[in-house]
């Protein structure tokens, strides 16, 4: 509630109250909330908001934007970040109510952000929220459920709303510093923000510089090595170098062949064993030569002013402009023979008679530096004029906004003929021809165990790179009238809004991934644009001098250029129900929509790899457990649907604030939203467990799921070796309007402050979040799938969140102690629905807590300094005794979308104010 004070200042684009026609004093008070265009004297509307200050940030210890908002309550879903190399490794997203990010519209001053050019999980469009500076951020605010009929498209499980400084009288210089306990991750942050105000004109600005060392998986003792797993039948190392014979199903014994390649992997490599199959070439510290978090490096300009044209009108700019650059290390490359040839890598050993295949894993002594990086530009401006309409109540707001993003990448990566030309040279010797599709050698075996260079690496890779952007613009006119007219029980207050929009989204592929160039790769592509327009109205109506509702409806129609188009109309209804001041009782309900995501309307073809278990070759041709198709590398493709409608939501909520003081704040709420047509391309991994339950006879043959997923999953023919026989060449994922999502919850909380005398001034706040049910239907007639239940496959949704804060203050000093509970989750082995590590069962991992602590010592009036641990008692993701990875995913052995292995973080950092009001 410490917002409520500020919250006038976040209408600096609007007339203040001097230039208002003489109105009732509470005129004076009138603020704007996120989820209304109105503004209003209280600050607690029909909805629940959520705020977040910059001093909030600061004193419950995150390091930027991104975790303070993943760290919510309301923020229960399992997403990806840096320690996932997938598509995304430089960008970072949230998922309020465990829905898809692509659900969350983010706004930066009420205005839309452009998508981050490349595809979250190679399918849908996202807001990546690494590039917002936190020097510029005076406060975010976050609504919960449907709020289309403001916003528009995509504001279904709620609006994250940032919004900038906008006043500054002054120069303000902050200094920070900080690394992590465990090595790593050392990073550095200097930020100036200040302003300037004369008689007309209001100027603010702000610069930030931020660079952050990568922390790596060898640098955490519970990440950097395949010792880590807790199954101790699969402690063995990678496998740098095999020779696998296809007939048996054995290692080649490599001999003394592992001596001449120890050198790899620092030192690491040995001869090693694997249960089931022998002795091979393997370093055990393989993995821990991945990032665990990323090299980042970023700056960033801000700049607002407004200039009053006379007393009635304004004009007003803001620009913010961001360059960051991101280094993120996958691990290893690797090399089979004839990747292309869909032999699965097997060849045929003319001088020995069997069919056998080759792995070389590229130790970092091989290969160099291979980085995934990315440069990326974004930019938000704003252009616009306001006032008040002379002789009336009504104010106007004329504007253009426009955002955009621009990601370029670069990555050094095999290519498959130049490589397969090289292994030929040193070892494999010419081609002999083909027997049964098998390309014919001789090898020299012991010529393969060597290791090679960094040059002649680079002699046979290429650079993958792209160059990917997006933007998003909008002419916008807005009026507002606080009081139309006025009824017994108080004035009618009105706001409509035109909106005129065009939306761009380029995601090229490199042509030698769409070529099968490069070595198991495979990549998002698409480009499309999307015109949009929309007009849009509120009222605010005092029923009683206790009750008041809330009426709002908006129509938006869009055409995807070349493709579809669609028109939805939302509304949303709310009351504001005061028996006595203290308290308020207050509901709502609403429709939103959301436009298909471009990358779904608009995709190439999306190819992908995925680390998969083959569940039915698994139970087909076992053994089970240490089956020979876990973990496997399996390819996908999703494609595109160019006449996708819109997903459609309702959703419904009531509750309480109780506030008998200005230091005592006590609220609950229940939300539950409900979700149709729902483009919802299918998990790869539920649709190879779906087809094997379907081929197993679990499922009916004939079901929905058992059509749809037998249909999507092609395999080759039958062979005599197993190993060859039905194998997975190739998994489609659909997006499709058909599937439903419904969820429920209840938030809660409170906050406390007293004074105490000589102890000082203390405060107490809590906030709760607890999921009650969360469910999908994939197609119509199937039954219900629990996201809250196991067999899950790595959801992970937290069912309930919740965080505590202890602060204290007295003279220069104060402090704050910041708890985060995160509930229990299935256990690996539960999410599968199979059992893993001998001796362990399916069921939960238990709650997770962390806690942050800053204290912060006024040097002198304008001067400040402060220090902020983040994760204070080091605490690790827990332990899940079931993680050992025969169902992919890792390492590392926890849930990567769920927890991070950062650990403990601690920072410096000196403000100084130069005359800052």
């Amino acid at each position: 509630m410490a917002a409520t004070a500020r919250a006038q200042e976040d209408s600096p684009d609007q007339p203040g109250a001097e230039d208002q026609p003489a109105a009732a004093p509470t005129e004076l008070d009138r603020i704007l909330v996120t989820g209304s265009r109105i503004p209003r004297v209280q600050l607690e509307t029909a909805s629940p908001v959520v705020t977040i200050t910059a001093e909030d940030i600061q004193r419950q210890g995150f390091r930027n934007v991104s975790d303070v908002l993943r760290a919510q309550p309301l923020a229960t879903g399992a997403v990806q970040d840096n320690q996932f190399s997938g598509f995304t490794p430089n960008a970072t997203t949230i998922s309020l109510l465990g829905l898809s990010p692509s659900f969350t519209l983010i706004l930066m001053d009420g205005r839309p952000l452009a998508d981050y050019p490349l595809l979250y999980n190679g399918q849908s469009n996202f807001t990546d929220l690494t590039s917002i500076p936190t020097a510029m951020v005076e406060r975010i605010e976050i609504l919960p459920g449907n709020q289309s009929s403001i916003y528009g498209s995509a504001a279904i499980a709620g609006v994250v709303n940032i919004i900038l400084k906008k006043h500054l009288d002054g120069i303000q210089l902050d200094a920070r510093l900080g690394g992590y306990s465990d090595g790593g991750g050392e990073n550095q942050r200097l930020q100036l923000t200040g302003g300037k105000s004369w008689d007309n004109l209001d100027l603010t600005f702000g610069l930030q510089y931020s660079h952050q060392d990568p922390i790596y998986m060898r640098q955490r003792d519970f990440t950097d090595t395949t010792d880590d797993n807790p199954n101790p039948d699969l402690r063995y190392g990678s496998r740098t170098f095999i020779i696998l014979n296809g007939i048996t199903g054995q290692y080649d014994e490599p001999g003394t062949g592992c001596d001449n390649v120890a050198a790899n992997f620092g030192g690491t490599t040995i001869r090693d064993f694997r249960p089931g199959r022998g002795f091979f070439c393997g370093s055990r510290a393989q993995p821990g030569f991945a990032t665990l978090l990323n090299e980042e490096e970023g700056v960033s300009a801000y700049f607002n002013s407004t200039y009053r044209l006379g007393d009635n009108a304004n004009f007003y700019a803001s620009v913010l402009y961001g360059k960051n650059k991101a280094k993120n290390d996958s691990g290893s490359r690797f090399w089979i023979p004839n990747y292309n040839a869909g032999t699965g890598g097997y060849i045929w050993n003319q001088a020995e008679q069997t069919l056998e295949t080759y792995q070389h894993i590229f130790s970092p002594e091989e290969q160099g530096v291979t980085n995934y990086t990315t440069d990326s530009s974004s930019y938000n401006l704003a252009l616009g004029f306001n006032g008040t309409i002379t002789g009336s109540n009504w104010d106007y707001d004329l504007y253009y906004s426009r955002s955009g993003y621009e990601v370029k990448s670069d990555q050094l990566w095999p290519l498959v003929d130049e490589m397969d030309a090289f292994f030929q040279e040193q070892f494999l010797g010419p081609q002999l021809g083909t027997t049964s599709g098998y390309p014919i050698y001789e090898p020299d075996k012991q010529a393969f165990y060597q290791s090679i260079t960094p040059e002649q690496f680079r002699a046979f890779s290429g650079n993958l790179r792209n160059n990917s952007d997006t933007w998003t613009h909008s002419f916008n006119v807005q009026l507002t009238n606080p009081e139309l007219f006025r009824l017994p029980a108080g004035a009618v207050g009105v706001a409509g809004v035109v909106q005129f929009g065009y939306q761009h989204w380029n995601n090229p592929v490199d042509p030698g991934v769409s070529g099968d160039a490069y070595f198991g790769l495979s990549g998002t592509s698409g480009s499309g644009n999307r015109a949009n327009r929309a007009v849009g109205v509120e009222f605010s109506i005092p029923l009683l001098k206790t009750l008041t509702a809330s009426l709002s409806g908006r129509y938006d129609s869009y055409k995807n250029i070349h493709a579809g188009s669609d028109a939805q109309g939302t509304y949303k209804v709310g009351l504001e129900f005061r028996p006595v001041e203290s308290l308020l009782l207050r509901a709502n309900y609403a429709t939103a929509f959301r436009a298909p995501d471009m990358g779904y309307v608009f995709t190439g073809g999306n190819g992908f790899f995925s680390q998969q278990t083959d569940y039915y070759k698994c139970e087909t041709y076992g053994p089970n457990p240490n089956c020979p198709f876990e973990g496997n590398s399996l390819e996908g493709i999703q494609v595109a649907n160019p006449d996708l409608k819109s997903i459609n939501a309702k959703s419904y909520g009531f509750g309480f604030v109780w506030s008998p003081n200005e230091r005592h704040t006590l609220h609950a709420d229940y939300y539950n939203v409900r979700i149709e047509d729902e483009v919802l391309p299918q998990s790869f991994s539920r649709t190879l467990f779906d087809e094997n339950e379907c081929r197993q006879g679990r499922l009916d043959i004939n079901s929905p799921t058992c059509v749809d997923a037998l249909s999507r999953v092609q395999r080759g023919p039958l062979n005599a070796n197993p190993l060859l026989s039905e194998t997975v060449q190739l998994v489609t994922i659909k997006a499709i309007n058909i599937a439903e999502e419904q969820i429920s919850g209840i938030t809660a909380g409170g906050s406390a402050r007293f004074d105490w005398g000589n102890w000082g001034e203390f405060g107490f706040g809590l906030d709760y979040n607890l999921t009650l049910d969360h469910t999908t239907v994939t197609f119509p007639g199937d039954p219900e799938n629990d996201l809250l239940s196991p067999q899950q496959a790595l959801s992970a949704e937290f069912k309930s969140v919740l965080t505590g804060d202890i602060s204290w203050s007295k003279g220069p000093w104060s402090a704050n102690v910041h708890g985060i509970r995160y509930g229990s989750t299935p256990n690996y082995a539960a999410q599968f629905g199979i059992d893993t590590t001998p001796g362990t069962s399916q069921g939960k991992v238990g709650p997770h807590m962390l806690y942050n602590m800053s204290v912060s010592y006024d040097v002198t009036d304008k001067s400040t300094l402060s220090v902020t641990v983040n994760n204070v008692l080091n605490t690790e993701p827990p332990f899940d005794p079931t993680y050992d990875g025969s169902q992919g995913f890792a390492p590392p052995f926890y849930n990567i979308f769920a927890y991070n292995g950062y650990g403990r973080a601690f920072w410096v950092q000196y403000r100084i104010d130069f005359g800052t009001n």
